[in-house]
């Protein structure tokens, strides 16, 4: 059973990123281009963290329940729709924002700002939704011993 502390931990380290994060997309949105480069590595550096939170819950959801094992942190996001903790359509959008945050993270290719900035603001509203259902899941556990 997963252990709800942990997850609620990482859901108010979510809340505070997302709080970092949203005026500078807010600041995207409305055409306030080109943000400088100071605003663009804290953008990459909390949506990195943003992401490395829900994989760190899904993982722990995941292991707890025996669930099906990925092979790769994409594939946790889809785990957890087939296991209906999250819807399955939201599982498939928001594990391609992992191939985002590896791009970023390792370097595989060069990130290309614009397209970056257009991703994380399109999907942002996506680890919102993930949240709200993460929140519901564990507000049906039984009560921890």
């Amino acid at each position: 059973m997963p252990n709800s502390n942990v997850i609620k931990s990482k859901l108010a380290a979510m809340s505070s990123y997302m709080e970092e994060l949203m005026p500078f997309v807010e600041k995207y949105r409305r055409g306030e281009m080109p943000l400088d480069s100071s605003e663009v590595h804290i953008i990459e550096r909390m949506f990195q963290l943003l992401a490395d939170a829900a994989i760190d819950i899904n993982t722990h959801i995941i292991t707890r329940n025996r669930l099906e094992s990925p092979d790769d942190y994409e594939g946790t996001f889809r785990v957890l729709g087939k296991s209906r903790i999250i819807p399955l359509g939201l599982g498939e959008q928001i594990s391609s924002s992992v191939g985002l945050r590896n791009r970023m993270v390792h370097g595989y290719e060069k990130v290309q700002k614009k397209k970056m900035l257009d991703d994380i603001s399109n999907g942002i509203g996506q680890y919102v939704e993930y949240m709200k259902y993460i929140i519901e899941y564990i507000e049906k556990q039984p009560p921890e011993n």
